[in-house]
């Protein structure tokens, strides 16, 4: 098995999200963008660098769970929205 390989699937590892992204630097109350097109807004952020505590703002495809509060895993997420680019 050559090296990046994942033993149960036999297929190439791919880690999504940013590794350069510094969760634990990410302020309450900041918009998120995630690696499905949602948007959501930082509810808690125990700053361990691994989850935080997100508010659905915007979810294309499922418009359902807009105002849903999930704990997301640091790989999900992409980066911080800025001013401007809106979700």
């Amino acid at each position: 098995m050559s090296e990046g390989e994942d033993k149960e699937t036999g297929g190439s590892k791919r880690l999504e999200g940013i590794l350069t992204l510094d969760l634990v630097a990410i302020e309450e109350g900041a918009a998120v963008r995630l690696v499905g097109g949602e948007t959501a807004e930082v509810v808690d952020n125990p700053r361990d660098g691994m989850w935080i505590l997100l508010r659905y703002t915007d979810v294309p495809g499922d418009p359902a769970r807009q105002g849903e509060e999930e704990l997301v895993f640091w790989a999900d997420v992409l980066g911080v929205v800025q001013e401007g680019q809106g979700g």
